[in-house]
């Protein structure tokens, strides 16, 4: 099947296979908005280059996001899939590409113990984040990237907080450098964390038609365009609402698949209403404030 985007989107269906020599990774961002330089992994649209060189709030803008194996990115002959597409700049926007769960997590392309992705914008890339993990079974699927701009230039792209999601039991450290070592919150100033939901369970949503462990990346910016335009779309980003709402959506999907699989096979529903009981209890949320202990809870 062919990705999708919201309305707001026009795809490049730049679908790029291939092993490439990534040494200069070592040059990952260290914070939020660090430039980084690695032509290997630009992120532009060659048929409108000029337009897509620079940020200009409401015009088309290009994000790439890649998909490969876990472990060392710097080793010589990674193999890995990237999806290049068109988002209306300053739009909050949505990248899915349906039926990846089944063709990255069931089928194991990579022949990887883990699927790692980042996302690129101009010359920047994010840190990796894991979206299967074979050893433990875990899919993290929720991804929201924030992209900092300054006067048109992509300075860095950072992960939003995805732990909203579920309850915190479920909520894990999910980010890596490209040599493949964890990073912490601390390190690299951005959220690391992420929710995950169990294959089995994964397994039963798809089979009641739900698309909740699919790859999909949500896209925000910050900052200024060119001219220095402001720049409002991460005040939509998931983690500037109650976790409470964030919940009650994801809720609403799994109720749907559960109820689609009312007849079909007893451990599938029970794997599904499993997953559904780790999303009901909600985390704590605090407009603009800490939670005790200091972390901050709801920033990007």
């Amino acid at each position: 099947k062919n990705p999708r985007h919201s309305s707001t989107m026009t795809s490049l269906a730049s679908k790029a296979i291939g092993a490439v020599f990534l040494g200069a990774l070592c040059l990952i961002p260290a914070a939020f908005s660090q430039e980084v330089t690695l032509s290997s992994y630009a992120c532009y649209d060659p048929t409108i280059p000029a337009e897509t060189a620079q940020f200009y709030r409401g015009r088309n803008t290009t994000v790439c996001l890649y998909v490969g194996p876990g472990g060392d990115w710097n080793t010589q002959g990674t193999t890995y899939t990237r999806f290049a597409f068109n988002l209306k700049a300053d739009e909050f926007s949505s990248y899915w590409i349906p039926g990846s769960f089944k063709s990255i997590v069931q089928d194991n392309p990579f022949n990887s113990n883990a699927t790692h992705i980042f996302a690129s914008s101009q010359s920047s890339v994010s840190f990796l984040r894991r979206y299967y993990d074979a050893t433990t079974q875990q899919v993290f699927p929720y991804l929201t990237a924030v992209i900092d701009v300054k006067d048109g230039t992509v300075q860095g792209i950072a992960w939003d907080d995805a732990c909203i999601f579920c309850k915190l039991s479920r909520c894990l450290p999910n980010t890596y450098d490209f040599v493949g070592n964890i990073t912490t919150r601390e390190d690299i100033s951005q959220p690391t964390d992420g929710c995950y939901i169990s294959r089995d369970e994964c397994v039963a949503l798809h089979a009641g038609g739900s698309d909740e462990c699919d790859l999909k990346l949500f896209v925000v910016w910050t900052g200024t365009g060119v001219g220095g335009t402001a720049l409002f779309s991460s005040d939509s980003r998931f983690s500037a609402f109650p976790p409470n709402r964030i919940q009650e959506n994801v809720e609403n999907g799994v109720n749907q698949a559960i109820g689609n699989l009312q007849g079909k096979a007893t451990d599938a529903k029970d794997a599904a209403d499993n997953f559904f009981d780790t999303v009901t209890d909600s985390i704590p949320f605090y407009w603009g404030g800490e939670e005790e202990g200091g972390d901050d809870v709801g920033q990007g």
